[in-house]
């Protein structure tokens, strides 16, 4: 059976605590009301504009950050350089900068694409090779650059060109 052509396909973005993150590529597959929220939201950022991930406080429709992260094709883990929260009840923007020397580094970041993005494949491979070797079983603890490398190194994990390889077994891992 056809769905009708006026209903978006599903789309979760990257769920976690409450918050659903998602890449600005798939801004065309939100639901309406996120959809709203976001264009709301654009009309206070002024000084905000190299976004690329938007994340939507699922609990307040009127809460939402917009993400300023490396270049997704370019770095296997991006990091992240700066962020805005807005909130739309009091119509404030808050720009912060993150950490350069071990700021907050994105996993699994397939999970943010649209189903039609032309590297999905590729990231979807580097997580599941990474997965096979054990990479994310600590992942809460790794939200950090310094940690995460710290534990791919543990792991005898090295990633290039978004291909994961491990030479031996791990060492020492947390």
């Amino acid at each position: 059976m056809n769905e009708p052509k006026n209903i978006k396909p599903k789309f979760k973005g990257k769920n976690i605590g409450g918050f659903m993150y998602a890449h600005k590529s798939a801004q065309p597959l939100l639901l309406e009301k996120h959809s709203q929220s976001l264009n709301k939201s654009l009309q206070l950022l002024s000084g905000f504009k190299l976004w690329n991930v938007f994340k939507f406080n699922l609990k307040d429709d009127t809460k939402l950050s917009f993400l300023e992260y490396e270049n997704f094709e370019e770095n296997q883990f991006p990091c992240l350089i700066r962020s805005c929260q807005v909130d739309l009840k009091t119509q404030t923007v808050k720009i912060r900068k993150h950490s350069t020397s071990n700021p907050p580094v994105l996993h699994r970041k397939e999970l943010l694409m649209p189903p039609d993005h032309p590297e999905l494949t590729k990231f979807q491979n580097l997580t599941l090779q990474l997965e096979s070797l054990g990479a994310f079983k600590n992942i809460v603890k790794l939200g950090t650059k310094t940690r995460w490398e710290n534990e791919l190194s543990e792991l005898n994990i090295t990633v290039k060109d978004h291909l994961a390889t491990q030479t031996g077994g791990p060492t020492n891992v947390s």
